[in-house]
């Protein structure tokens, strides 16, 4: 009798199983997030300013540089 070791095949082809099936969950989910921003920000006028609205805002708040103002009444 042999001893059983690691099989480098049978965990490689486990491997790109899970590879496989990550994948095809990634693509739904990009897909759902499609769905849900054609919903959120539909395709007239009023959804693509709101869309390029929140686009300058997540890139202003990428920004290290810009200083966030403080109000009147803030410490």
């Amino acid at each position: 009798m042999t001893a059983s070791g690691p099989d480098p095949l049978k965990d490689a082809l486990d491997l790109q199983e899970r590879v496989r099936v990550l994948r095809a969950l990634l693509e739904l989910q990009r897909w759902q997030v499609e769905v849900l921003n054609k919903r959120l920000h539909p395709p007239t006028p009023a959804g693509i300013a709101a869309r390029r609205l929140l686009a300058i805002k997540h890139a202003e708040m990428k920004r290290p540089d810009l200083k966030i103002p403080k109000g009147v009444n803030d410490p």
